[in-house]
């Protein structure tokens, strides 16, 4: 009977450390999301700084690993590369609360979205995007 009742027990603990592991690693997920999420947040205002930046937006949804940034931009006043230099700067700035100096790394995990904001109320177009598990911004 002890032989029984020792391997309950041994079923029972290593359950339980399987559980607890697992649950640390979903929360870990769903912590660097947020951390990520209120970095870049926090932030905003480097865009709003910004000559020629005229409006900013900031969204976020951990359920979908998707972190939305809207600009508005006066034409006149930036153009292409330049946008393209100051979001750069911005995330830069925004992931140096990390241990990684690369920005592009930090942001890995996540959905980004640059969005035009501003000119229309809704369906806002898509500056640039970078998939999840990807570092790379493609610009449209």
């Amino acid at each position: 009977m002890k032989l029984n009742l020792r391997k309950l027990v041994a079923i029972i603990a290593i359950s339980g450390v399987l559980a607890l592991v697992t649950g640390c690693v979903d929360r870990g997920d769903t912590d660097e999301f947020v951390e990520i999420s209120n970095g870049l947040a926090k932030n905003i205002g480097q865009l709003d700084d910004e000559a020629g930046v005229t409006l900013t937006g900031f969204a976020s949804d951990p359920s979908t690993n998707v972190i939305q940034i809207g600009i508005g931009v006066d034409d006149k006043l930036i153009k292409p590369e330049q946008l393209k230099q100051i979001v750069d700067a911005y995330l830069e700035n925004a992931t140096t609360f990390t241990n990684e100096k690369d920005a592009s790394k930090v942001l890995q995990p996540i959905e980004l979205r640059i969005e035009e904001i501003g000119k229309v109320k809704d369906n806002f177009p898509v500056l640039a995007e970078k998939a999840a598990g990807s570092t790379e911004m493609t610009w449209n």
